[in-house]
């Protein structure tokens, strides 16, 4: 309990020391800001909003893939497309940013006997979208060797591909894996726990063409987020072109991954740092709010369907398991 509260604390001062920094730095422009939020045509939010939740169902038939290859138990896409309306809904409260993924594969545990292979599913989901969506920026640095390209944006595209590429070797490759061993002295006590996650995920070697099937799967996932980002940009004046969203905005999500509430705060400093230099920090903030408006959106979406869908409630015993698995996925 000590350990949950200190965790809470600490990353919502995170997040609210980012919001009041944020706020600072962008003193003396909040008319501008609240002008191109005033100013955003609606049709084009619905227009962001409706390509958001066309990625989400892309992204809910990549799951249905993964899950049915090996969990133990089977979903429908109406179920998996619910259950990725319920993560968002879960990410607010949840004290870390995959929140939302603990409480869709607690959900599945309950429907399998194989519990570590519901929790295995849905973290590849997760990494499959986040390795898409870095590898898309990776080939989009492929168009723009004589374009202008900030060295910090090149830099960090490179370290985060390098470090995907290593994380897909390790998983599935057992010999190189065992080159690192020897980190298992450090956390003896987590040592058959992790070995049974590290063979649980490398099962899935043999599904590799499951595995193709749900990569070109998250591409258009992917590629259906970006629009949405671009298309909330365009509502306000602001238009970001095609491969600087490929290029800043894996960045920007990967960074939403640091310890926050739900990514506030470090999600909106990130797009105002990596789209300001393309489209002004003052609209680039207000993308990031109309952003987190979106997201909200969606969150309450997802908890009406919990409310109104008796196969997903669950009892207040339930959300503090959910809880706690947080905190031990966490702690892995």
């Amino acid at each position: 309990m000590k350990k949950r509260i200190i965790s809470i604390a600490l990353r919502t001062f995170i997040s609210v020391g980012l919001i009041v920094l944020l706020l600072y730095i962008m003193r003396g422009k909040y008319d501008e800001i609240w002008s191109a939020i005033k100013g955003s045509q609606p049709l084009l939010l619905i227009l962001a909003i409706a390509a958001f939740v066309l990625a989400m169902g892309f992204a809910s038939f990549r799951m249905v893939l993964i899950i049915n290859a090996q969990s133990g138990t089977t979903v429908t896409f109406a179920e998996a497309f619910s259950l990725t309306f319920i993560g968002y809904f879960f990410n607010n409260f949840l004290p870390t940013s995959i929140g939302g993924d603990v409480a869709k594969a607690y959900y599945l545990s309950k429907k399998s006997a194989e519990k570590l292979g519901s929790f295995t599913s849905i973290f590849i989901d997760r990494v499959i979208g986040l390795i898409t969506m870095i590898f898309m920026a990776a080939a989009a640095l492929l168009f723009v060797k004589n374009q202008f390209i900030d060295v910090n944006v090149k830099c960090m595209i490179y370290a985060i591909t390098l470090c995907s590429l290593l994380a897909i070797v390790f998983s599935m490759n057992k010999n190189f894996a065992k080159k690192f061993s020897v980190l298992l002295f450090f956390i003896k006590p987590m040592e058959d726990k992790l070995r049974r996650i590290y063979n649980a995920i490398h099962s899935y070697k043999k599904h590799s063409g499951m595995l193709w099937k749900a990569l070109i799967i998250s591409v258009v996932s992917q590629a259906l987020f970006f629009v949405s980002i671009g298309v909330i940009a365009a509502s306000i004046g602001a238009i970001i072109p095609p491969l600087d969203i490929l290029l800043r905005m894996p960045i920007i999500c990967a960074i939403s991954l640091l310890p926050s509430i739900n990514g506030l705060g470090v999600r909106e400093g990130s797009t105002v740092m990596l789209l300001g230099p393309v489209i002004g920090k003052e609209s680039a903030f207000a993308v990031g709010i109309l952003w987190f408006m979106m997201l909200l959106v969606v969150s309450v979406a997802g908890g009406l369907i919990y409310a109104f869908s008796p196969q997903f409630k669950m009892k207040w015993g339930d959300i503090e398991k959910i809880e706690k698995e947080d905190e031990e996925v966490e702690a892995a």
